[in-house]
């Protein structure tokens, strides 16, 4: 079994369709990092059959950002199986060892990269109060959850997955992304968590929509899926939110992201365009006119007067 293999699984095999063991297509692209302390997974290539994983992970953080394709996995005990597609972070916590596994068709070309923090290593980098406080609000020994990755933690998967330096250096970088990808991850588990979780209470839960939001601006939120993720119906999610917060949910969200659109544009030089699109605006005189109807002036005249 490959190295980095080793200090995340106790067992690892790949199975056809037939239940037959096959030639493992994912070890050899498997490397451990000594500094943080985890098993990097890139995946990048066709799938040459229809195939399944079947394996026991030891206790730990285990991270999956899928950038391209389609499959579903998890433990194989229970109903906590996921199906996972383009820019989904996949995120499992693991307090015991647990049989989990995996599925994929032929012909899928998968572009992904997985991030394995044993305990030992989560330990190690002071993080284990927080990991264990996931599991706070639960008797489980395992958490699984599926979420949009936000847009930085898209953008540092697809880096590590092409990396453009080498040797030590390049192997530096790609510790200190994946220990940013494990801390982006834990924030965005510990926020779906209380989403899902029956405990949370209202402001709580309205809490995480918020910061849930404000994680990834460029997806198109709309109002019946934040009241989904908080377990309300529209109608309640509406006026909680309002009674909560003084504005409606819809009136927050525009403003927000017209708010991170103007600092774009004043302090980050984007092009009109390219702020627009980083806050999730498809059209360009959608953007316009809802951006002048905040300022009082184009988007044009707010990047002029920066530039005068």
């Amino acid at each position: 079994m490959h190295h980095a293999y080793d200090r995340i699984f106790d067992s690892f095999r790949i199975l056809d369709s037939n239940n037959q063991l096959i030639e493992d297509v994912f070890a050899q692209h498997a490397l451990w990092l000594d500094q943080p302390g985890c098993a990097i997974q890139r995946t990048d290539f066709e799938l040459p059959g229809d195939m399944r994983t079947d394996g026991v992970l030891k206790p730990g953080l285990y991270l999956s950002i899928v950038l391209e394709g389609a499959g579903e996995g998890g433990p194989l005990e229970g109903d906590g199986r996921q199906r996972y597609g383009e820019n989904d972070l996949i995120a499992m916590a693991l307090r015991e060892a647990t049989r989990c596994g995996g599925a994929a068709v032929r012909g899928a070309h998968m572009r992904a990269i997985g991030v394995a923090f044993p305990l030992t290593s989560i330990s190690a980098l002071g993080l284990e109060p927080d990991f264990m406080d996931l599991f706070s609000k639960t008797d489980q020994t395992l958490l699984y959850t599926k979420a949009k990755a936000p847009p930085r933690v898209q953008a540092v998967a697809a880096e590590m997955l092409k990396p453009t330096i080498g040797g030590h250096a390049g192997q530096l970088l790609l510790g200190a992304q994946a220990t940013e990808i494990l801390t982006r991850s834990m924030f965005v588990l510990r926020h779906q968590i209380d989403l899902d979780g029956p405990t949370g209470n209202k402001r709580d839960r309205l809490q995480a929509i918020r910061e849930l939001v404000q994680s990834d601006l460029r997806h198109s939120w709309s109002i019946a899926e934040l009241a989904d993720r908080a377990g309300f119906s529209r109608r309640t999610f509406n006026l909680q939110f309002r009674a909560a917060y003084g504005v409606s949910a819809s009136d927050y969200l525009r403003a927000l992201r017209l708010d991170a659109a103007r600092d774009a544009l004043v302090h980050q030089n984007m092009s009109i365009a390219d702020a627009a699109y980083h806050v999730g605006y498809t059209h360009p005189a959608n953007f316009a006119t809802a951006f002048r109807r905040r300022f009082g002036c184009a988007p044009s005249q707010c990047r002029d007067e920066k530039m005068a």
